[in-house]
């Protein structure tokens, strides 16, 4: 179908666009390096594995907006259908008479072909809904902000939904194109294909056409189709479209935790560490910084986010996109080594949102590409306390409470046993080999709502006549409150203190009632 000379054409314009579109990803690898810590590779099939599964079902994405997620499951299967679409076409461009063989194999190049036709359409109409989703009902509130959540200004400007649009164009001039294409062969040949229903239905439209005005039409179809891969691929590590090899890569490489509000330890005993959480880009694990990468800015965070719902300045999706735009502002000279310009607290998330978090992980949990913003939030905590000093009053004296009595009230561990009163709770003390040992919690032990739980779950204990004991003035806070509010050395020194404890006793199982 190509003339040698198109082909060294095609082959130039391929290397080139694809040498310019690995400059954009390596840039990209070369910017997460710039973290701390490492990507996880352990357990590398069964990862891999997992974000493959995650990637075909697509159930991340399911779990909200199910109209608008089935569509974008339509476009993904098509979009990635498309690879081996681009792939054939290519070497029938190369090798016209190839196609006999491929029509040799039989009903599976038929499916092939009856797959390209269905996933074309699939792709057009879901491009044309997410548009007209996007840009004709601009009252949507899954794609706006509260007027006083910190916006990077391109982002204010509307370069998401531009860089949407680029993409959205791209998408429907590529696959249309090649669609298009396939009409025109079908009225080449003069009667409708069984195997490409809706590319036949099209083909009428060309009938009246000569010969070399089809063949013409033809020849220019295909060079819009790749031709305009080779535009494109050298923008695409720079659009939010780059999730769409970032996302898996993201579940492929992400720490495992054990549970949703898991969090990574901080080294205290390297005297060499001279930085504690995050201030810069650079200073967050490089996890973290692959985030901004495969962020869809699709705001489903934000719409779980209760800190966002009664109107703060956090909006874990605004945090997210900033960051990538922050990126795009130094890009070349974060991948060359240099230190980011701007701290992330001020640029990418205001100090009153960094403080809004409740640490309840909802974010998290319903990222359909694996994001963690919670944590970057908890970094940023981190820096604050630990380096600047600089935390709201309101949490002084709950460090000062557990610091001196071992709970966030500030009273006294000689009455952290009087909501048991009258109850016959056994102290370990009083029996030193329980069954069960009982931790109570500091909100049980303290909070008078709470104390009803501690009593409620004492007398069901006792009629059950369960071995158990309590740990008494003994039990200390756990530090996680500490912990979520950024003051991860004093959640260490308490972790320490409470696992010499426990190292003690040596309990046969531990229940506890601590929120």
């Amino acid at each position: 179908m190509l003339t040698p000379v198109e082909q060294m054409l095609f082959i130039v314009l391929a290397l080139l666009s694809v040498g310019a579109a690995y400059q954009g990803f390596n840039e990209m690898w070369l910017i997460i390096n710039r973290g701390e810590g490492k990507l996880h590779l352990d357990k590398l099939f069964q990862r891999a594995w997992n974000a493959l599964m995650i990637y075909i079902t697509q159930r991340t994405t399911l779990k909200t907006r199910r109209l608008t997620s089935l569509f974008h499951v339509g476009v993904v299967w098509g979009f990635t259908f498309y690879f081996l679409v681009n792939f054939f076409d290519v070497l029938l461009g190369f090798f016209p008479d190839f196609e006999q063989t491929l029509h040799d194999t039989g009903a599976l190049y038929e499916l092939y072909r009856l797959a390209a036709d269905v996933l074309s359409v699939v792709v057009l109409v879901g491009m044309m809904y997410f548009i007209i989703r996007r840009y004709y009902l601009p009252n949507r509130k899954e794609l706006r902000f509260h007027e006083n959540v910190l916006l990077h200004p391109k982002v204010k400007a509307g370069a998401v939904h531009r860089d949407s649009l680029i993409v959205a164009v791209f998408i429907l001039f590529h696959v249309g194109s090649r669609f298009l294409g396939e009409a025109v062969h079908i009225s080449q040949v003069g009667e409708a294909d069984l195997w490409m229903p809706f590319a036949s239905v099209v083909s009428v439209i060309f009938n009246g056409m000569n010969a070399d005005g089809l063949e013409l039409m033809r020849h220019l179809l295909f060079w819009f189709a790749l031709g305009g891969i080779f535009i494109f691929l050298p923008y695409f590590p720079y659009t939010k479209h780059a999730h769409l090899f970032m996302a898996p890569l993201n579940y492929l490489t992400r720490p495992e935790r054990t549970s949703l509000g898991e969090m990574q330890p901080l080294d205290f005993e390297d005297e060499d560490k001279e930085q504690f959480g995050a201030n810069k880009l650079e200073d967050l694990p490089m996890t973290h910084i692959f985030d901004s990468f495969a962020c869809i800015m699709c705001n489903r965070c934000q719409d779980v986010c209760p800190a966002y719902a009664t109107g703060k300045e956090l909006s874990p999706s605004a945090y997210e996109v900033n960051k990538r735009y922050l990126i795009k502002d130094q890009m070349f000279d974060l991948a060359n080594g240099e230190v980011s310009i701007n701290p992330l607290m001020g640029s990418a998330i205001s100090e009153s949102a960094v403080w809004a978090c409740t640490a309840c992980g909802a974010c998290i949990d319903i990222c359909p590409v694996g994001n963690e913003p919670m944590f970057d939030i908890m970094y940023l905590r981190r820096h604050q306390v630990l380096m600047e000093d600089n935390f709201p009053k309101e949490l002084k004296s709950a460090f000062r409470g557990m610091e001196r009595n071992g709970n966030p009230w500030n009273q006294s561990a000689r009455d952290r046993m009087k909501w048991a009163a009258g109850l016959d709770v056994p102290t370990i003390d009083e029996n030193p080999e329980p069954d069960l040992l009982w931790w109570v919690g500091c909100a049980p032990s303290y909070d008078p709502r709470a104390q009803q739980v501690a009593q409620a779950f004492a007398k069901i204990l006792n009629a059950a006549g369960v071995n158990y004991a309590v740990l008494g003035e003994s039990e200390s806070c756990t530090g996680d409150s500490a912990r979520r509010a950024g003051n991860e050395y004093l959640f260490y020194e308490m972790a320490k203190a409470n696992i010499a404890v426990l190292d003690e006793i040596a309990p046969k199982r531990i229940v506890t009632t601590c929120p």
